[in-house]
């Protein structure tokens, strides 16, 4: 009895989110054209897709993969004088995924960075690019700045199932 573009369903692998679809829609015997069954990135692309503007994007922006993000990273650092022979970009990116993603905040012993961090975060927006931390966090900065916005999400997506709840980080939570 409830209407099908009234849930969202997330999880984590494309894997599973195809799973779970078919799961449904053996059990319903319906073609549910207006289910949405995704991982959370994808869910965050499509709503960055939509509303990217509200933090000043433009609509056709870049999805920077691990690689992408490196670079960037390890130019950013080479401008701002870093020693790049004793830099690993793969280290600090790792560190800024985990500040982004609300698993660590920032230490004492993470400090040296934080001007590379700002320094990136900048550059992404100058190449109007996001990188994949940014698939989540993003719309959770939408909402916040934009309440219409919200609303009109919560009231399209009112029953939410979240696969492997458990394994959820904070900002996915």
């Amino acid at each position: 009895g409830i209407p099908q573009h009234s849930i969202l369903a997330l999880t984590f692998t494309n894997k599973a989110a195809r799973e779970m679809a078919e799961r449904v829609k053996s059990v319903t015997r319906k073609k549910l054209r207006d289910l949405t069954v995704s991982t959370f990135h994808s869910f965050g692309v499509k709503v960055l897709r939509k509303e990217i503007e509200v933090l000043g994007f433009r609509e056709n922006f870049s999805i920077y993969d691990e690689a992408d993000r490196n670079q960037l990273i390890k130019d950013c650092a080479r401008e701002m004088g870093f020693r790049m022979e004793s830099f690993d970009p793969y280290a600090v990116g790792s560190l800024f995924s985990d500040i982004r993603s609300g698993i660590r905040p920032w230490s004492k012993a993470d400090d040296a960075y934080r001007g590379l961090y700002e320094e990136y975060r900048r550059s992404l927006r100058i190449y109007n690019a996001v990188d994949f931390d940014d698939l989540i966090a993003m719309p959770i900065e939408i909402f916040e700045l934009d309440p219409a916005v919200r609303d009109r999400y919560r009231e399209r997506f009112r029953y939410l199932m979240v696969d492997e709840f458990q394994d959820t980080s904070s900002t996915q939570y």
